[in-house]
């Protein structure tokens, strides 16, 4: 098991290089390597439950099936939650999925795509010629889909190479930048039938070291992981959210956008946001939460006179700074909700 290096153990990058992992990038993940590390110098086993309360994209439950150890992911953000689902869908038959793939890919030839009507994020992304290809593929697996695993491999597929096809720039934790324009853009179909190979390849290889899944997923609020769990864990390794450091259902807009799923950033509260822990002071704002409910809240009882301290601060220092953002209910409702 190769070493990986402590400052990166916390970062997504290097399973880009894992099969399996490399499915999709998601910024907000850590490195299945430690977490391998980890899960061995503790001794957890085959006999053992291993839950990932903030599961993200899979990386604990795929490190799990490759140890052959169960395992119990919580997800709350619905596109990566269908994500986390879709990569341990690695039971599926190559030669299924490449059959899947091909037809996909004939049924687009024969369309003629709509480009005119993507929102605005969309349309300034691409060049022409590549969002033409991009609803041609989207619109043959629309009509082609259906409930088989191969089916889903290919919306994953697809929604993984919408970032590499595409001409916007991206920021650091992967915001979209539409007004700036980055060197290297993969052709859409070259991008599809390369990912489907990568997928092929990974499905082989994970089949060789395992026979099934031993992850379950729940999509939903690790808050209420009480009511759901039927049996006790015996490890618990994760990645929580962290106060203001990430809008964390912003991740996904630039794909949620092109599926349909959203409109636009003022979309995503409702769809994804409102669901999630409080961590940004977009997410405290657009709740209008008052500082003296959050205070009075249970579940900050055992810190109640420090942390009014400090958010009262917060508050005092909010009324001098232009922007005014609510960092005093963002860290009270945060508080709240992590405990």
């Amino acid at each position: 098991m190769p070493d990986i290096k402590v400052s990166r153990s916390g970062t997504f990058v290097d399973n880009m290089a894992l099969p399996v992992h490399r499915w999709f990038r998601y910024s907000a993940g850590f490195a299945a390597q430690w977490v391998e590390q980890v899960l061995v110098e503790w001794g957890v086993g085959k006999q053992h439950l291993v839950l990932d309360p903030f599961a993200g994209s899979g990386t604990v439950p795929i490190v799990c099936d490759t140890l052959g150890t169960p395992s119990l992911g919580v997800e709350a953000h619905p596109v990566v939650s269908r994500i986390c689902k879709a990569k341990l869908l690695w039971t599926t038959p190559p030669e299924r999925l490449a059959a899947f793939a091909s037809n996909v890919l004939r049924e687009s030839e024969e369309r003629i795509s709509r480009t005119v009507g993507y929102p605005p994020l969309i349309e300034r992304s691409y060049d022409p010629d590549a969002l033409t290809s991009l609803d041609a593929l989207k619109s043959s697996w629309l009509q082609l889909r259906d409930r088989s695993q191969e089916s889903e491999l290919v919306w994953l597929a697809l929604t993984a190479i919408l970032r590499p096809t595409s001409r916007a720039g991206t920021a650091q934790w992967q915001y979209i930048l539409p007004n700036k324009t980055k060197k290297k853009v993969i052709a859409p179909l070259f991008a599809f039938e390369r990912q489907i190979e990568i997928i092929k390849a990974d499905l082989r290889w994970m089949q060789a070291r395992a026979s099934q899944s031993l992850a379950e997923i729940i999509a939903g609020d690790a808050r209420t992981l009480a009511d759901n769990a039927s049996r006790d864990v015996d490890a618990v390794i994760t990645s929580p959210p962290y106060a203001n450091n990430y809008d964390y259902a912003d991740a996904l807009r630039f794909e949620m956008t092109f599926w349909g799923d959203v409109n636009g950033w003022g979309d995503i509260h409702d769809a994804v946001r409102k669901h999630l822990i409080v961590s940004s002071s977009q997410h405290s704002s657009r709740e209008r939460l008052r500082l003296p409910d959050l205070l009075r809240s249970e579940g900050v009882a055992p810190i109640r006179p420090e942390l009014t301290r400090v958010v009262e601060q917060l508050a005092e220092v909010r009324e001098s700074r232009g922007g005014k953002k609510h960092y005093h209910t963002m860290v009270a409702a945060y508080c709240r909700d992590i405990s």
